[in-house]
């Protein structure tokens, strides 16, 4: 396992999910402030409940990986 390519990509991950938020939010101001008809407010919570969801998930990677480490270091710390 490539523990630095897991952490890696759930990095970028939580840095897509904070965009796609920032995107959200945005969209939702604006439609909530009757300068955008176009938008679907719905579509816009939709997207940003699956960012949300992204953000968790990625979280979670990190924390996997974390744990990995704090495993790895302490097996090879007995063995030495």
């Amino acid at each position: 396992m490539d523990i630095n390519g897991a952490f890696g990509s759930a990095v970028a991950a939580l840095q897509r999910a904070d965009e796609g938020m920032q995107r959200s939010a945005s969209t939702v101001a604006r439609i909530s402030a009757g300068l955008d008809q176009r938008e679907d407010l719905a579509a816009a919570m939709v997207e940003a409940t699956t960012q949300q969801t992204l953000a968790q998930a990625s979280v979670k990677v990190v924390n996997s990986v974390d744990e990995l480490e704090a495993t790895l270091g302490r097996l090879l710390d007995t063995r030495a």
